[in-house]
């Protein structure tokens, strides 16, 4: 499971790190690159979402500590926030024109990324709390990233 999630919180990263550079770039922003990566967020973050929610947040939520359970609700409150802002964010930005609307586009973006990066520190948080704890729960099912990514890949938001 940690590898897992380590292995979306790395693409997650990946992502906010270009989109951050795209947006701030000095030499001008290439608008087909924010588009491509908001929408490998969005299809990256729901996938997330539901292998955070399946491995992650159930361990927490059925642990026998009550810190455990108040992180898995913490989380999974956060998760689902996180992943419907991005989606909203992707419909209204695929309808509109960052460019011509690049004094609303920039500070909302930059606001997103710095939000994905929060909840990756508290996935992380969460995560070493199962650590600690070496019990897996008998219906954890193991889901490689890659196979949520394609299954979203042929969905559209």
């Amino acid at each position: 499971m940690r590898d897992m999630l380590e292995e979306y919180l790395e693409r997650m990263i990946a992502i906010t790190v270009s989109a951050e550079m795209e947006i701030l770039s000095v030499s001008g922003t290439d608008f087909a690159h924010l588009d491509y990566h908001r929408m490998r967020m969005a299809r990256t973050l729901t996938a997330y979402q539901l292998f955070a929610h399946r491995e992650m947040f159930h361990a927490l939520l059925s642990s026998r500590h009550a810190a455990d359970v108040e992180c898995g609700q913490r989380l999974s409150v956060e998760c689902n926030a996180l992943a419907e802002a991005m989606r909203a964010h992707a419909r209204k930005w695929a309808a509109q024109e960052p460019a011509a609307m690049w004094g609303e586009y920039r500070p909302a973006a930059l606001g997103l990324i710095e939000r994905i990066r929060q909840h990756i520190l508290h996935a992380r948080a969460g995560a070493k709390r199962l650590d600690r704890d070496e019990r897996m729960p008998a219906e954890a099912m193991s889901y490689p990233a890659d196979s949520y990514l394609r299954q979203m890949a042929r969905t559209s938001l």
